[in-house]
């Protein structure tokens, strides 16, 4: 196993209510309601951006690339707050990166989310320094299910360990189908966890587990030699 990408929310931390309430609190605004249902179904997984355009688009609202980023900034300011004081891990994830990190495999996030938040989390729950590499929201320009950030972080990868790292030779770690569609169109394994989606929507992916706690270095392992 060349190396491991975890998405971020809803895969190491407990942060998607906290998305979803920042981006209904800025719809709420503009008169759109944003259900967690609804978020779930049809948003989750995109980046701040993409979802923005996605909800005001389905409920007719014109929006220009300038109104899209002050409404990006305004949920960004809502999301930090509440992760710098509440963030908590996913089950399982804290001692799943330490094991894969402990095993001298190379860890990275691949993520919709903003640089900042990611940080913000990752330091609160003690994984900050186990990523050698990050792809935020604002080092692509197309989020998932494009394959872009997946492809940019064994790229980033393989230039800070100095190994060609080998795309099916990896793990993403993914809780949505646009996820894992991003990671497989980029070549990797896929262990999907099914706690913003059921098992049955996540089909796609290599493997599936309820949560991390039930996944370990050797299930990791095993989805790479079974490739």
């Amino acid at each position: 196993m060349d190396a491991v990408i975890f998405d971020f929310d809803g895969v190491v931390v407990d942060s998607e209510p906290v998305h979803c309430a920042g981006f209904a609190r800025v719809l709420g605004e503009l008169g759109v309601t944003l259900t967690w249902e609804t978020y779930c179904e049809r948003y989750l997984g995109f980046d701040d951006h993409d979802c923005f355009a996605a909800v005001l688009a389905d409920h007719g609202v014109a929006a220009s690339e300038a109104r899209l980023d002050e409404l990006t900034r305004k949920k960004t300011v809502a999301v930090q707050q509440v992760l710098a004081a509440s963030a908590t891990a996913m089950p399982g994830a804290v001692a799943l990166i330490a094991a894969v990190s402990s095993a001298g495999v190379p860890l990275a996030v691949c993520s919709g989310a903003l640089r900042p938040e990611i940080e913000i989390a990752a330091r609160r729950i003690g994984v900050w320094e186990r990523f050698l590499v990050v792809v935020a929201a604002e080092d692509v320009r197309h989020g998932k299910p494009d394959p872009e950030g997946y492809r940019l972080a064994v790229e980033r990868l393989s230039d800070v360990t100095g190994v060609a790292l080998r795309p099916e030779r990896c793990v993403a770690i993914e809780d949505s189908p646009a996820g894992i569609a991003a990671a497989k169109l980029a070549g990797l394994g896929v262990l999907a966890v099914a706690v913003s989606y059921p098992a049955a929507a996540l089909e796609e992916a290599d493997a599936v587990v309820p949560t991390l706690a039930e996944a370990s270095l050797a299930t990791l392992r095993a989805l790479v030699a079974g490739r």
